[in-house]
């Protein structure tokens, strides 16, 4: 029987070989076609909103502004372009990854440390911490010029009474309302490395098992698929397994699932495509908040989002209104508060991946035959887990029956 499993389990790798390099070859013709049609759904989305939202003050803009911005547009969607390689893009992923693990080191530490010391707010303290600077990171990453663009730029989500657009919509369109005022407020240092390093005392120790044995239960359910759809099944893996990571002590880094090349075992080979998926939507967020900071520069822009509301909104966090494709309604509820003359609204610049495949049909032919094979994969991989739980529980039982029979031997005459 384990002979059997062993022999399932190494067809099942050598097939997924063989259908590596065609599932490499369709996202980078995927890829390939996204670079062919994004200039033109940048400029669809910025005709809207300049022709549609703010055509007074595009007709003010004299014409060599007219035509700098149109020029600006073409070099930061060249400029995306190079970046949307299957290398490039799995290169940030990798990037994402590393700075994921440390994010989740020093969230550990600090929770291990207000256990110990008796302090539940400990943890909560230091989220601000973490959404400010892993957004600083972004933004050194992305697309956008250098130049510093308000308080909006920083990536900041604040839960106050402040309009999350910038001050160049008061002075133009509303010059009764104040400004809005940028967070003082001191940014805690991270945990270096070292301290991060330092090896834990005994009940430190004690709390990072049982988290660790309570994140590999987590992680092993969330593996085993359900009767469910495809994409809800994935979907609700991710989320458990994403939560079991925040509970654990961070292990050392699986590097295989951002690897240049696609694994050989198909799980994993679904984790790299799932990496794949969220760096690609990352690097689009980039270019949409490079553009939207060019448009807020020449005055076509209602106002500058911060990065992390965007992702909000791509993971679904932040309800969004019904907008044309590739731009983001979102309502501001603040008119009680400001008065009837406050904004009801914001409407920008998000490029999506599921808005570019419904404006192009070619695109949208290549995400048919990812999806397919996206499916292939899951069976696959279903398939290679449960031989793989099989294999493991007859290694186990022959073990045993090795130990069982080891004591039954008699202990040998000392004379």
């Amino acid at each position: 029987m384990r002979e059997e499993a062993q022999r399932q389990i190494d067809l099942l790798l050598q097939q997924q070989e063989q259908l590596a390099p065609e599932l490499y070859r369709d996202l980078a013709l995927y890829l390939q076609v996204l670079r062919e049609g994004l200039l033109h759904a940048v400029q669809q989305a910025c005709f809207h909103l300049a022709t549609q939202v703010v055509p007074d003050r595009y007709n003010q803009l004299p014409p060599e502004r007219r035509q700098a911005f149109q020029q600006r547009l073409q070099e930061l969607v060249q400029r995306t372009g190079t970046l949307l390689t299957v290398e490039q893009v799995i290169g940030l992923a990798a990037q994402q990854q590393r700075r994921e693990h440390r994010r989740q080191r020093a969230q550990q530490q600090r929770m291990l440390e207000a256990f110990l010391n008796g302090d539940g707010d400990g943890a909560e303290s230091s989220d601000e911490d973490d959404s400010r600077s892993a957004a600083a990171d972004d933004a050194a990453r992305s697309t956008a010029p250098a130049a510093p663009i308000g308080p909006s730029a920083s990536g900041s989500v604040h839960l106050s009474l402040d309009l999350p657009v910038s001050a160049d919509l008061f002075n133009r369109g509303l010059p009764g309302l104040a400004a809005p005022q940028s967070s003082s407020q001191p940014v805690a240092p991270e945990p270096s490395a070292e301290a991060a390093e330092e090896s834990p005392s005994s009940e430190q120790a004690l709390l990072q098992s049982l988290f660790q044995m309570a994140a590999e239960g987590l992680q092993a359910s969330s593996s085993t698929p359900t009767p469910s759809s495809d994409a809800s099944a994935e979907q609700e893996s991710d989320s458990a397994a994403e939560a079991a990571m925040l509970l654990a002590a961070p292990a050392d880094l699986d590097t295989r699932v951002t690897a240049p090349s696609l694994p050989r075992d198909p799980v994993l080979q679904l984790r790299w495509w799932t990496h794949f998926d969220r760096a690609l939507r990352r690097r689009l967020r980039n270019l949409s908040h490079a553009i939207n900071v060019e448009m807020l520069r020449v005055g076509l822009a209602q106002g500058l989002l911060p990065m992390n509301l965007l992702d909000a909104v791509l993971d679904g966090q932040v309800d969004a209104l019904p907008a044309p494709a590739n731009l983001l309604r979102l309502p501001l509820p603040l008119g009680q508060v400001l008065g009837p003359n406050a904004p009801s609204e914001v409407l920008t610049l998000l490029l999506r991946c599921s808005d570019l495949e419904y404006e192009q049909p070619r695109l949208r032919t290549c995400r048919k035959r990812l999806e397919q094979r996206r499916r292939a994969l899951r069976t696959m991989a279903k398939r290679y887990r449960s031989w793989q739980r099989r294999l493991d529980a007859l290694e186990a039982e022959h073990q045993w029956y090795q130990d069982h029979a080891h004591n039954l031997k008699p202990a040998a005459d000392p004379s």
